[in-house]
């Protein structure tokens, strides 16, 4: 969040009387930095995971369901997998809903636009956010909006107030281009107009926030170390560069005096004799880059921001699903999944805010008749059974005398290719010993 955002949203809590809370700021993680970037890297391969070949979908007969998912269509399609990517990445996501009186859209706020002001227990009950921003004549104006919900006479309202800023000085709505905008509306509502996404990592320093923190949080020195590692190799690569010397004699001037190297069909004079040939005049340097030390650098820092992220191999690096052992793929799946059902739940509960607050400014408008509907998510559980599908293939494969026993064995007892030859040899031996004694048991005919 920039300072001239905190400094509108202080004034805003001070002029309503509300309390904003305490958001750590996270520069290290900031989600739109340019360059090698390990939190967008984790946020969106665990943001792909989490909805891929995944469903949801609006369940109903009425007009209202039906309008809700055209709707659910859009989002699915265009909003969801930004919203994922946002959340994980900043760690917290707002999908605010707005519409011309006919059609609706919903817009992404991310963690560093929003402040929130009151929540019980999961609940957000107040919040600040920026909605809308533009340059003009040198200065920038920001729209900001505040919802809360409270309590009139038994009834629950869900307050809306708008206010402009030029350069962090309040305005009127109607001297910008917002003056269309109401400056405040009573709704009635049990929540607010809002879908909140939350990333599920645990925010250490305060563990009773309201606010998220993104999935590399913690990590600051292990993201130092990765981006170092890019750097010293793409310096090196620069400076290693091949280059191509020749020697003066092979250069003439040209017209302007400056010197070029003589075409090839052009004779060329040089000192002392040919006897060693045109190539001891021209050398090559072309020194060797340290890939294999670097490539292994990298992936261990890699590798050790999975761990302190809670997630194995295949997330910030590359899988290596081809020989994984069963044991393997079963403790990464359960690793990475485990963080993924968790946030599926963030989800859901965003998607039920969202959706209910679309069903409640379809009701202002009269877009569709009220009707019954009901939100359904199909989540998709390919990712783990990945291991089952694994197993069954090289089962298949054994079959067919396309694997050996040892490939089958080394996978499902997590041993080495050694290992799993002197198991087997075991198994046979034994085997071959029981046999014998069995019939060593037989009365001979």
């Amino acid at each position: 969040m920039s300072e001239a955002l905190r400094l509108i949203f202080k004034k805003i809590a001070l002029k309503l009387g509300l309390e904003l809370k305490e958001k750590n700021e996270v520069i290290n993680y900031d989600f739109t930095a340019p360059g090698l970037n390990p939190t967008v890297i984790g946020a969106s391969s665990v943001a792909t995971i989490t909805i891929d070949d995944s469903e949801i979908a609006i369940i109903g007969e009425s007009e209202r369901a039906k309008r809700l998912e055209d709707i659910c269509e859009y989002y699915t399609d265009e909003i969801l997998p930004t919203v994922a990517e946002v959340a994980l990445g900043t760690g917290d996501c707002i999908a605010r809903p707005y519409t011309d009186g006919k059609d609706i859209g919903v817009d992404i706020i991310g963690n560093n636009d929003f402040a929130i002001t009151r929540t019980i227990g999961n609940k957000i009950k107040g919040v600040v956010m920026k909605i809308a921003e533009y340059q003009a004549n040198n200065a920038t104006y920001v729209l900001t909006e505040s919802q809360e919900l409270r309590d009139e006479n038994g009834t629950s309202i869900c307050q809306i107030r708008r206010f402009a800023y030029k350069d962090g000085k309040e305005l009127s709505l109607g001297s910008t281009d917002w003056a269309d905008y109401e400056e405040e509306q009573n709704i009635i509502s049990d929540v607010l107009l809002i879908g909140r996404y939350k990333c599920p990592t645990v925010n250490r320093k305060n563990y009773n926030s309201p606010n998220g923190v993104p999935i590399t949080y913690g990590c600051d020195d292990i993201i130092s170390e990765i981006k170092k590692q890019y750097k010293e190799y793409n310096d090196e690569f620069s400076v290693k560069r091949s280059r191509i010397f020749a020697d003066r004699t092979l250069f003439k001037k040209d017209v302007k005096g400056d010197l070029r190297l003589s075409p090839s069909n052009e004779y060329v004079t040089v000192n002392g004799d040919l006897n060693n040939g045109v190539g001891s005049l021209i050398q090559e340097y072309s020194p060797a880059i340290r890939e294999a030390e670097h490539r292994a650098g990298s992936d261990f820092n890699f590798g050790i921001l999975e761990l302190c992220c809670g997630f194995s191999r295949g997330v910030f690096t590359k899988p290596e699903t081809a020989f994984a052992t069963a044991t393997e793929m079963k403790n990464s799946l359960k690793k990475t999944f485990s963080f993924v059902k968790a946030f599926r739940k963030r989800i859901e509960a965003g998607d039920r805010g969202l959706f209910d607050a679309i069903n409640v400014i379809m009701n202002l408008n009269g877009i569709t008749p009220v009707g019954s509907w009901e939100l359904y998510h199909d989540w998709s559980y390919d990712y783990v059974e990945e291991t089952r599908e694994r197993f069954t293939q090289l089962v298949q494969s054994l079959s067919v005398g396309a694997i050996k026993k040892s490939d089958l064995t080394s996978w499902v007892l997590n041993m080495d290719r050694e290992q799993a030859e002197n198991y087997i040899a075991e198994i046979e031996v034994e085997n071959e010993q029981a046999l014998e004694r069995e019939l060593a048991r037989q009365p001979s005919e």
